[in-house]
């Protein structure tokens, strides 16, 4: 189980979706769900939880990135 940590892990994960879109460009989003899916087969909690947290922070980022201008989404 994971210990509770004293900063926002968020941070470190917009920066890693931050390098991996800078690296890959959207290919990134397909190698975070093969990683999704390595950690699932795995059962590794703790990484699945990452990935998750990653792969989140990636469709966040393509999904502005990609948004026309003056559109707002509720």
């Amino acid at each position: 189980m994971q210990e509770p940590l004293s900063f926002d892990p968020d941070y470190y994960f917009d920066l890693v979706a931050g390098n991996l879109l800078k690296n890959l460009g959207e290919d990134a989003l397909l190698y975070a769900d093969q990683a999704l899916t390595k950690m699932k087969a795995l059962g590794d909690e703790e990484g699945l939880s990452m990935w998750l947290s990653i792969h989140e922070h990636l469709a966040n980022r393509t999904v502005k990135a990609n948004r026309p201008k003056g559109v707002v989404l509720h």
